[in-house]
């Protein structure tokens, strides 16, 4: 049971958001005693990821999804759940539509993206700014152009290559990024995270206010007013404007949170009879130089062949303003590009349009769309009663479930050591190190 530092507060702490973030600062704050609210908009935990069942009765994952053996957080909680994990990764070749006729100019791509780092954190250049200045041919460029709106959910027109650079030096990331996923679904693990905290949780439940005084917070929530010592704002930065905080943010933090923006992104799983994408020596991977930003994998489960499909970025801006037949029409014509016609005879085709998230914005993240190689830190550091956590803002993996557990870690580490209270292995006092995890 929570017990509470002192009255007259109603909690100690309020975490706003019940996402992987939210869920694993109010775990720590269960572990050490601190009396806590979690307000979570939607009317479920789990953020940008959930699940859905598809026209065979199967449940997917229609949000965030895949984990690969760099991530250790996401798979010590899918252990303690008993999550079952699948590889994705299959042997032979990807499809790149339309064909090269000569080099892989994918793998080009993928190699410059992949070396970017501390030379470029200064350069205010956009990404395509850069390729277009390469000595490269025009499909490494399409192609650098299509991952990068794929992996943001993005414009590669826009986005600085400093957001890239950054991302590099925080992801070390040595194994495939679709490596695996799990049959029980990544949803499931925010829902074995969030049942030891239901009596804390409430869901439909969004923050109109933000009252920031000396020694204590008043958060404003639908019919309720919480009267607490600290406020985690789990929430990713183009979504602070919903928390209407008053006194109104110091300008390099408000300067910080709109260097971000949300993305665009529509997730297709496609249930077929035969995993036919992986005949002729194929591997399952369909990836587009145009239309940028389209991308195919195998997602198949025993007994269920599937494939997902992502559109992210400016393609997927534009689907969206078409009809859901319309949309199912094109994912199909462009599986069929990649993997034959076959790719036309679904058994289900399952669409999740993320766009019009009102909550998160919508792609699985916020990118940062202006060059301001601070803005991740400004954030970070947060104010005195408010700290600010999100995927986004990860000191690792920034952008996947991994980074959002880490995010969680370090804010309620720092919530503790406020409040001076010890987490679990963990000496008080400041420089201390964030709570081991224990799930």
């Amino acid at each position: 049971m929570s017990v509470r530092l002192t009255d007259p507060f109603d909690v100690d702490v309020v975490v706003v958001g019940a996402g992987f973030t939210g869920l694993t600062v109010a775990s720590a704050l269960q572990r050490a005693g601190v009396s806590f609210i979690v307000l979570e908009a939607r009317d479920r935990v789990g953020g940008k990821t959930e699940a859905q069942q598809d026209a065979t009765g199967r449940l997917v994952d229609t949000g965030g999804q895949f984990v690969n053996d760099d991530m250790p957080d996401v798979l010590a909680l899918a252990s303690a759940a008993g999550a079952t994990r699948v590889m994705a990764v299959h042997p032979g070749h990807a499809v790149t539509v339309p064909p090269p006729t000569d080099s892989d100019p994918w793998q080009e791509a993928v190699d410059l993206l992949g070396a970017l780092g501390i030379a470029q954190l200064d350069d205010n250049r956009t990404v395509m700014e850069w390729a277009v200045a390469l000595d490269v041919e025009q499909n490494v460029r399409n192609a650098i152009r299509s991952a990068v709106n794929g992996a943001n959910c993005h414009d590669a027109r826009i986005i600085p290559l400093s957001t890239l650079a950054q991302f590099n030096l925080r992801t070390p990331m040595q194994a495939e990024e679709l490596q695996s996923w799990f049959i029980d679904t990544m949803h499931s693990l925010a829902l074995h995270l969030a049942a030891p905290l239901s009596g804390q949780i409430r869901v439909n439940c969004p923050v109109r206010a933000v009252h920031l005084h000396d020694q204590s917070v008043d958060v404003v929530a639908l019919d309720q007013v919480w009267h607490c010592r600290e406020v985690v704002a789990a929430v990713p930065p183009t979504a602070y404007a919903h928390l209407h905080i008053t006194p109104p943010l110091p300008d390099d933090i408000a300067a910080a949170a709109r260097a971000f923006s949300p993305g665009t992104v529509i997730k297709f799983l496609l249930r077929y009879q035969d995993p036919f994408w992986l005949d002729h020596g194929r591997n399952g991977i369909g990836q587009f130089l145009a239309p940028p930003g389209i991308y195919f994998a195998d997602v198949s489960a025993p007994g269920a062949p599937s494939l997902v499909g992502f559109v992210g970025g400016t393609t997927a801006m534009e689907w969206q303003r078409h009809s859901p037949a319309q949309r199912r029409e094109a994912i199909l014509h462009h599986a069929a590009d990649a993997f034959g016609p076959e790719a036309q005879q679904p058994l289900s085709v399952l669409e999740r349009l993320w766009a019009p998230d009102e909550w998160g914005g919508g792609g699985y993240s916020n990118v940062q769309t202006t060059h301001l190689p601070t803005a991740t830190d400004t954030l970070v550091a947060g104010l005195p009663l408010l700290t600010f956590a999100s995927t986004e803002l990860a000191p690792q993996f920034p952008g996947y479930v991994e980074g959002a557990i880490r995010a969680g870690t370090v804010a309620a580490a720092e919530v503790l050591r406020r409040l001076g209270r010890q987490g679990p292995n963990q000496q008080g006092g400041a420089g201390s190190s964030p709570p081991d995890l224990q799930y």
